[in-house]
């Protein structure tokens, strides 16, 4: 029940009068509904402002000065009988501009509203009638809808939901005004290994407490509120005259100095950073549901690129990431339509140029003919997560293979190389996948060798090492492909025990002209030498290299002189004609040299 004010001095009859009529209209309204006379005194409320306040009852409100729940640094409203010139007196005045301003609940909690203001001449004294809406909730959370819909049941803090409210204000009132705003999310940087080490339940008494502190250090901003997991959203609005990436850096203070002390639990101090990702509304996106997913885009971008620091997404990003994403859902449908196919690319054995091996890769064909080159679609699949089906795909067409050319007594000598990702060695069953692969084939596991990155190595040495032993002992020789490249050690090399080393192609480069680039390729393979590898020059596409790489002792080459990569007949009648060539050469038609 709407209350007057009982002391409202001169006209306080006519404004009890007012108030009566008023009161039932006001409680009708969706909008907390405060009143202040010229003293600055409250003088009525309706329902829904004692709610939102935090109060019992209207008498909570009734005669505290308007400073109290609406702090001094909102002064426009203060001064707003200034607005009003003596001569206008007789008439009521509206100021219908929504504005945004900074209130505090009966708890002490501060939080953000949009804020009408109008006024209304009650026998000569002029009294200030404030419509009030909770940015953070709709009104509906006031009015009997259960919390957990816009709060947060660990943090306490507003959610997901009511930040989609607070975007749908920001595009509904606030563009048309020329404002901007920053839309971010914040990550914990060491949320894994929180987990890991104390446990999940620990793990939440972190993601509250970093919530308390930030909520403390952002509580002037237009939202801070619990995204998924460990993370927390904020928007905040670029000062006029302020850029996007000055205001971010100003973000990246706040953070800063709110991290600046570890966080104590229990009997633990841990040390906390954070990874933000966000990007200008609306300069980058024009409603609120892509605000959204474009900061959550924004916030992986920085994960993987920018950790530890505050990023703001760029067009040129969002259309790389969008690219990728179409790029995700062809390469699913290119998996059902049966799209990727196997080719092979011939190994020479040194120095008599036969064929004895290849390395089988895997090719994209679209339905209309069109190549997709590896290049483009590799990594996609990496990082999407596609690339143990296909990495699974091309091994079972290079067992495919090896079974079929059992019968032939050239090509059974030649040897296959799968290349092996990551995440396929990774997988606890990828070893008895292989084993089981090889008794459905029946093929002898010496009949292929995997190729495995250095960067495959340091990525899980541990896990890497346990697979490729296993491999080994099945009787699969390994390969370490691009070696030069990656971050690997010689005592890596060492304890991985690998039969076989590609030298990438990057050290031919000056070969055979460039006295360095000659002494620097010599020395990388007489020392794979002296380690029990045998040898493969990769890259090779002009004769003078192929020339000089004959001259060392290597096993094999490989390159686009001596073949590209080719589909299956096309292979098989190379390997024939290789040998044939050999045995003609030797002078005995009746025995293969492979």
């Amino acid at each position: 029940m709407l209350k007057p004010n009982r002391h409202v001095g001169v006209g306080a009859k006519a404004l009890t009068e007012e108030i009566k009529l008023l009161s039932g209209l006001l409680n009708q309204s969706h909008d907390a509904v405060v009143a202040f006379n010229e003293a600055k005194s409250i003088v009525f409320v309706n329902d829904m402002a004692v709610s939102m306040f935090g109060c019992h009852a209207e008498d909570d409100l009734l005669n505290h000065p308007i400073r109290s729940f609406l702090p001094e640094e909102n002064l426009w409203y203060f001064n707003a009988e200034k607005e009003v010139s003596g001569n206008e007196l007789t008439r009521e005045v509206h100021y219908p501009h929504l504005s945004q301003v900074d209130a505090r609940r009966a708890d002490g909690l501060h939080f953000k509203v949009y804020v009408r203001i109008g006024t209304h001449l009650v026998n000569g004294e002029l009294t200030h009638f404030l419509f009030l809406r909770d940015q953070t909730i709709h009104h509906d959370l006031i009015t009997g809808v259960d919390p957990s819909i816009y709060y947060d049941q660990l943090t306490g803090l507003p959610k997901r939901e009511a930040l989609l409210r607070s975007l749908d204000t920001v595009f509904e009132s606030y563009v048309s005004q020329g404002r901007r705003f920053l839309m971010m999310e914040i990550g914990i940087d060491q949320m894994r290994a929180i987990n890991s080490t104390f446990g999940m339940e620990d793990g939440n008494t972190i993601i509250r407490l970093v919530g308390d502190r930030l909520a403390k250090a952002m509580m002037k901003w237009e939202f801070f509120g619990r995204g998924s997991g460990d993370r927390f959203s904020v928007l905040f609005e670029i000062p006029k005259g302020s850029s996007a990436n000055s205001s971010a850096l100003e973000v990246q203070k706040v953070i800063t100095d709110a991290f600046a002390d570890p966080f104590e639990f229990g009997k633990a101090r841990v040390a906390i950073s954070a990874t933000v990702g966000g990007l200008e509304v609306p300069f980058m996106a024009d409603e609120p549901g892509k605000a959204i997913r474009y900061a959550d885009m924004a916030y992986y971008e920085a994960k993987n690129r920018h950790r530890g620091e505050v990023y703001l997404l760029t067009e040129e990003v969002v259309s790389r990431v969008l690219e990728t994403s179409a790029m995700v859902h062809q390469i699913r449908e290119a998996v059902q339509r049966h799209e990727f196919y196997p080719v092979f690319q011939p190994k020479m054995s040194l120095p008599d140029e036969t064929c004895a091996a290849a390395e089988c890769l895997i090719r994209w064909r679209k339905e209309d003919g069109t190549m997709v080159p590896p290049g483009q679609f590799i990594p996609v699949a990496e990082s999407a997560d596609l690339i143990e089906g296909i990495g699974r795909f091309i091994f079972l067409e290079a067992c495919a293979a090896v079974q079929e050319w059992k019968r032939d007594p050239v090509l059974a000598q030649v040897k296959l190389a799968v290349n092996i990702s990551p995440k396929q060695l990774e997988r606890g069953n990828f070893v008895d996948f292989v084993k089981r692969s090889l008794a459905t084939f029946d093929i002898p596991p010496s009949s292929l060798e995997f190729e495995i990155t250095e960067t495959t190595l340091t990525l899980n040495p541990k896990v890497a090492f346990a697979a490729i032993a296993a491999l080994q002992n099945m009787g699969i020789s390994i390969a370490i492909d691009d070696f030069g490249t990656g971050n690997s050690s010689l005592g890596m090399l060492r304890d991985v025990m690998a039969s076989r080393a590609k030298v990438d192609r990057s050290f031919l480069i000056g070969v055979p002209y460039d006295e360095k680039s000659n002494r620097l390729l010599n020395n990388i393979v007489n020392l794979m030498r002296d380690m029990d590898l045998q040898v493969t020059v990769e890259g090779i596409e002009t004769s003078e290299v192929a020339e000089y790489v004959k001259s060392l002792p290597c096993a094999e080459a490989q390159g686009f002189f001596y073949s590209r990569p080719l589909e299956k007949s096309a292979f098989e009648d190379f390997v024939r004609s290789k040998a044939n060539y050999t045995s003609l050469n030797s002078g005995n038609s009746s025995n293969f040299i492979i």
